[in-house]
Order: structure tokens, then C-alpha cells, then sequence
């Protein structure tokens, strides 16, 4: 299997899954604006719970908006400073839209002293969906998946199981460790398969200044 070859394919499975997550979940929103407007033009509600039911429909199809705004690829930006928190925040409340995956919950965390990566935010935010989703993929008869984080001043490690992990290894999971590695290649990120998930180490905002300058 030509896991490097078939990088770019997975991820628009991925991708797709998340895309179609998301529009289901912006329907629903649709929906209940649409029935809700129904009961107030038949005299069945008030006011007062339109107004309410606009104002809440509203913000949800907001935050789904937020999490398109992260599916289109950035070929041409430029890493930047990310801290560890955020990042997993973004990538695990997109992961969570995943059309067959996304109700797995994701236990999150981050050691204290991590140093801020540097990475490109929506290429990083995809590849650790797809270290997430080799997790979520591998988890079963009610086990969790974890994300820990931890690092030193060079890298940064984001490690996603299942916890506990399944009696066989998924052939899937080196495709998505390779996926991951082919969204972080351009700055210095890699990924590798792990029996129950995946794990991605980037490099720290400090080892990439010292870098830059040469040291």
C-alpha cells in the first residue's frame, strides 16, 4: 500500500465526511427556523419565543459557519505562532461534525509547560483531525479517545489514542498518519501511526526562530 500516494486522497474523504456533517447540522438549524416561523404565522407561538428561537438559531449557524470557514485548504499561508490549547480545541470541535465519527468524545490534554508551536493553523488544524479520526476510527464497545500533548523545546507532540486499544490495528491508521504528515510537510510537522491512533510532532515557535537565524 502507497500510504505517501495515497495522502491527498484520504484527507478528501476526511474532508467530505466533516463537510457533510456540517451541512447536515446547518439543515437542522434551517429546519427549526422554518417551523418555528411556520407555528408564529398559525398563531401557535409568541413572539417573544420567536425572537428567542432566532436568537439561539442564529449563533449555532454561526459557530457552523466558523467550522466551514476551516475546510478550504491554504496552500499559499504562512506558519505562525499557535499555543497547543487552541489548537486542539479547533481541530477536536471540527473533528466532532464527522458524519459517522463525530459523536466519539475526545479527552483532551495539555501539559503545563508546552511551548507554542509553529505551524500554518488550518493545515495544522487538518492534520490533527486526521491524527483525531484514526483515534476515533480505532475506538470501540464504549472506549474513549485521548489527546495528550507534551514537548520539549523542539517539537511538540500530539498524541490521539483509543483508550483501550483494539485487539488488531487498523490498516487505515498509517494512511491517516501519512495524510497528517503531507498537511504539515511544508513546515517541518510530521505524523506517524500508532496501533490505536496517531501521533504529530511540529516543531516549537523557539526551535523555529533559532532556525531561522541560523543557530
Amino acid at each position: 500500500m502507497n500510504n505517501a500516494g495515497e495522502a491527498p486522497a484520504r484527507w478528501l474523504v476526511v474532508h467530505d465526511e466533516l463537510l457533510r456533517g456540517i451541512t447536515h447540522a446547518l439543515s437542522n438549524r434551517i429546519a427549526t427556523i422554518s417551523a418555528s416561523n411556520y407555528m408564529f404565522q398559525n398563531g401557535d407561538v409568541q413572539i417573544d419565543h420567536i425572537t428567542e428561537t432566532l436568537r439561539v438559531e442564529s449563533e449555532r449557524m454561526e459557530k457552523l459557519l466558523q467550522q466551514l470557514r476551516l475546510l478550504p485548504e491554504r496552500p499559499m499561508a504562512e506558519a505562525e505562532p499557535l499555543t497547543a490549547n487552541d489548537a486542539c480545541a479547533g481541530a477536536v470541535q471540527l473533528h466532532s461534525y464527522h458524519s459517522e465519527l463525530g459523536d466519539y468524545p475526545c479527552d483532551v490534554s495539555v501539559d503545563a509547560d508546552v511551548y507554542p508551536i509553529w505551524a500554518e493553523p488550518v493545515s495544522f488544524s487538518h492534520a490533527l483531525v486526521m491524527a483525531i479520526n484514526a483515534a476515533k476510527r480505532n475506538a470501540v464497545n464504549g472506549s474513549r479517545v485521548s489527546l495528550k500533548v507534551s514537548g520539549d523545546v523542539r517539537v511538540v507532540n500530539f498524541r490521539a489514542e483509543s483508550i483501550p486499544a483494539p485487539d488488531t490495528r487498523d490498516e487505515l491508521i498509517d494512511v491517516d498518519a501519512a495524510a497528517a504528515t503531507w498537511l504539515l510537510k511544508r513546515h517541518g510537522g510530521s505524523a506517524r501511526g500508532l496501533d490505536n491512533g496517531c501521533e504529530i510532532e511540529v516543531p516549537t515557535l523557539l526551535a523555529a526562530r533559532r532556525a531561522q537565524k541560523g543557530l
